[in-house]
């Protein structure tokens, strides 16, 4: 015996690009943030190689590379890059609720005084 259940299609459920635009919008501000922060590092670590910086924060381990800092600021900045892509692409128009009947217009005056 073979049953079979079928199931109507349903009301579709309808995609909203712009959902987490607001949110991709702050991520994006905060990881440039996050980035400079890493650049600076970076550049800090440089500078205490080359003896024109004070002692560097991380003395040994991975974090002492000036290149983990500087690819670090990279990716952050790449990430910036692609969250407020992202949330420039999903950015809604609002509709235009006011029709043209509804609009008043406007008149100069001219007066030759």
């Amino acid at each position: 015996m073979v049953v079979r259940i079928r199931l109507g299609r349903g009301t579709p459920f309808p995609r909203r690009e712009a959902a987490n635009s607001g949110v991709a919008r702050l991520t994006a501000s905060l990881m440039t943030i996050v980035s400079i922060s890493l650049g600076s590092f970076g550049l800090w670590r440089v500078g205490a190689d080359l003896g024109w910086a004070g002692d560097f924060v991380f003395r040994s381990g991975i974090l002492s590379h000036w290149q983990v800092w500087i690819a670090g600021a990279c990716v952050a900045q790449y990430l910036a890059w692609r969250l407020s892509r992202y949330a420039r692409k999903t950015v809604q128009t609002l509709p235009d609720t006011e029709s043209a009947e509804e609009t008043p217009t406007v008149v100069p005056v001219v007066s030759n005084v």
